[in-house]
């Protein structure tokens, strides 16, 4: 008796060929079974278009750096990582691809105007300090201070501070002047010297010293403790009558070190660096903002292209699979 196997197998998506196939075999005993398909047009999809391809298989000379990031999760990691929303774009994710490039672009331009904001305020308050702080003027009421206070800190050495200020007019106009007459050394070695005096007791020494003229720390601590508030243009002119004697004022010299101490230029001295302080702040805070926004996309993108590659490779395993065999025997 002879066996004869009829094979057909019937696939749910159509097979395309750009020319027809016809397929024939014989076997002892079997009936010879040939196939002609079906002739398509040669742009239709074929189940080819859908399969996986591997990163290991994948060309990235012949299909360029855009098909790279569509297929390899790192590259549009990396691309997202230079210039957000870069990786999504090349991926067809239009909407977030804007979003975190339009974050990113907000960004640049809050911190560029925050930056120009603050560099502008600060140049207008070391103007303003400038023209409103002397360091002479400082001086003579160190001096005073540690003589109505009986302070032994080396004030009145030979050359020292009290020679070197002593009948000097502070220059409210260029304060590059007031410190050729002064040795920041000298200053400074009275500073370290010097406690605290208020009207009932006497506290810890001076917790400051001037800065070199110019510096960050110079502008910061004219406007910010009170110990440098007599350096101020309107304490000198409410003050200086008291510099030529004060043993017989000496409660003049006796101080709360308070807000109550400050004075109106002081006070303004104080807003203007805040202003500006303030200001770098923000664009300090805006460049964390943007280095976030950065590593958002990164990931967003490298999951976007994981996920799309998943699920191209189970549509394709699900293709291989639905098709039908039949075998009939007789």
């Amino acid at each position: 008796m002879r066996k004869i196997i009829l094979s057909v197998s019937i696939l749910l998506f159509p097979l395309a060929s750009t020319r027809s196939q016809t397929v024939s075999q014989s076997y002892p005993g079997f009936i010879t079974i040939s196939d002609t398909s079906a002739k398509y047009e040669a742009d239709f999809p074929t189940i080819q278009d859908f399969r996986y391809i591997p990163q290991s298989e994948f060309n990235y000379e012949s299909n360029g750096y855009v098909e790279a990031a569509k297929s390899k999760a790192g590259i549009a990691m990396l691309s997202s990582a230079i210039i957000p929303g870069s990786g999504q774009a090349m991926n067809g994710k239009w909407g977030r691809a804007a979003a975190y490039f339009l974050v990113d672009v907000a960004s640049i331009l809050y911190y560029i105007n925050r930056t120009n904001t603050a560099k502008r305020n600060e140049r207008d308050y070391e103007r303003y300090a400038n023209q409103n702080w002397s360091v002479v003027a400082y001086g003579q009421w160190l001096v005073a201070y540690s003589r109505a206070n009986s302070i032994d800190n080396g004030f009145d050495n030979p050359g020292g501070l009290q020679e070197q200020v002593f009948g000097e007019e502070p220059d409210w106009i260029d304060a590059k002047n007031d410190w050729r007459k002064v040795d920041l050394n000298d200053i400074r070695a009275v500073e370290v010297r010097t406690p605290f005096i208020y009207p009932d007791r006497v506290g810890s020494g001076f917790s400051h010293v001037v800065q070199d003229y110019g510096s960050q720390q110079y502008y910061e601590l004219m406007s910010k403790y009170y110990q440098f508030v007599p350096g101020w243009r309107d304490f000198y002119e409410s003050n200086s009558a008291f510099y030529s004697n004060p043993e017989a004022s000496a409660n003049q010299f006796q101080y709360s070190w308070n807000p109550a101490m400050g004075t109106t230029l002081f006070d303004r001295g104080t807003f203007l660096a805040a202003e500006f302080n303030d200001n770098y702040r923000q664009a300090g805070n805006i460049l964390r903002l943007m280095l976030l926004n950065h590593v958002v996309s990164a990931f967003d993108a490298y999951f976007t292209v994981t996920l799309k590659n998943s699920r191209i490779e189970t549509q394709a395993n699900l293709m291989r699979s639905e098709s039908l065999s039949i075998t009939w025997r007789f």
